[in-house]
């Protein structure tokens, strides 16, 4: 009876919430900060942000890609169990350290079509497994090399290709075999692995060095520059990004394999379904956007913005809550996304976190937007 009392009252919190921030989403926002910012003030949360949230994730990819790329030289050679299974270990960190830095869309990610080269997904044609065939066919272990990768298509070079050789169990059988058809499997394992950690390091290397790094370039923006002419400018590219972290889980990676009913439910839509870490993506994407709104390590984020700059002590307390009760709904589904969207006792928590996801993603642009002094006529991700 405790037990049944208890998931009833949360229950019934989840739903006050949801309610809470929709209503907070549909009433009139201000057209511009309560109290007016200065452009000192949007270069400090930039730069906040830049230093804080952005340059350390781009170091753990770099760094998780590099690991990665190590783990399937030795699996390639060893070509034991033992191997492949740390192999996905590192994969699985990889990946993990890509989720939590997906949703910056801007900037040297965006040059030579890298962010879909890392992760090409939606992939409702499936481009990465007609790719991967014709790769796995036609090619060989002299011709599939870490610069060979780098030309062919997008839909090869990244974490889902990857994912299918380590995971589809005809695939992943090769990389514990010998012969022709294993020997191309591992080079296109390790071209694959080196293009991740090349690209990973290029990025993070473009925001902090060389003559003009990128972080440098936002905090420069001004009258005369190319690009952002004012600080504020720079603002909306973050706050896009928080938006983006959270459009993504709430209209792609949640409603995609959900589908309108349990007899529409589309588990193989579902991001990174075959390692099962479809849930953990989203888990990476909230507490990413939750950390870019709160700040990283106990530093100024666009909180501190909010409440100090702007005024808005009750916005700021409601994104607060509204984070926190998004996170802890994903933290307390069991099991795995695919399974739970066909499942009508583990479809109901989905729904839920499908509800609250697409609450937070209004309140942002109806409410938080305007506080930052922020357009929101825009769409980050047209063209997925």
């Amino acid at each position: 009876m405790k037990h049944s009392v208890a998931r009833g009252t949360v229950t019934i919190l989840a739903r006050s919430v949801v309610a809470l921030m929709l209503a907070f989403a549909i009433l009139p926002a201000q057209a511009a900060p309560a109290q007016a910012a200065t452009e000192d003030d949007y270069r400090a949360l930039n730069r906040s942000i830049v230093e804080n949230h952005i340059l350390p994730r781009l170091a753990a990819f770099a760094e998780a890609t590099a690991a990665l790329q190590a783990a399937a030289d030795r699996a390639c050679t060893a070509r034991t169990s033992t191997d492949l299974a740390a192999l996905r270990e590192t994969f699985i960190a990889a990946m993990d350290a890509w989720e939590s830095v997906q949703h910056v869309r801007f900037g040297p990610i965006e040059y030579f079509s890298r962010r879909s080269r890392v992760f090409f997904w939606p992939d409702p044609r499936n481009s990465v497994g007609r790719q991967l065939g014709a790769l796995l066919g036609n090619g060989s272990p002299d011709t599939i090399t870490d610069q060979s990768i780098a030309g062919e298509s997008v839909a090869v070079q990244g974490f889902p290709a990857l994912e299918r050789l380590l995971y589809e169990e005809s695939l992943a059988a090769r990389l514990t075999a010998r012969g022709s058809e294993a020997d191309t499997a591992c080079a296109a394992v390790r071209a694959i692995a080196a293009n991740l950690a090349t690209m990973a390091r290029d990025v993070a290397a473009a925001w902090t060095r060389g003559d003009d790094p990128y972080a440098r370039y936002l905090e420069q923006a001004g009258p005369g520059h190319v690009r952002f002419h004012h600080q504020r400018e720079v603002t909306l590219e973050l706050f896009k990004s928080l938006h983006t972290a959270v459009e993504l889980v709430a209209d792609h990676k949640l409603a995609r394999p959900l589908g309108a009913s349990i007899q529409a439910a589309r588990p193989r839509l579902a991001e990174a379904w075959r390692s099962g870490r479809s849930l953990a993506n989203i888990h990476a994407n909230l507490a990413a956007a939750q950390s870019l709104y709160a700040g990283a390590g106990g530093r100024e984020g666009m909180s501190a913005f909010v409440r100090e700059v702007a005024g808005e002590r009750a916005l700021d307390d409601l994104l607060i809550r509204a984070f926190a009760q998004t996170l802890a709904t994903a933290e307390r589904f069991a099991g795995t996304l695919e399974a739970g969207v066909a499942s009508a006792p583990s479809r109901q928590a989905l729904e839920t976190l499908s509800r609250e996801t697409k609450a937070l993603k209004a309140l942002l642009a109806q409410r938080l937007a305007p506080v930052l002094g922020v357009p929101v006529g825009f769409n980050a991700l047209d063209g997925d």
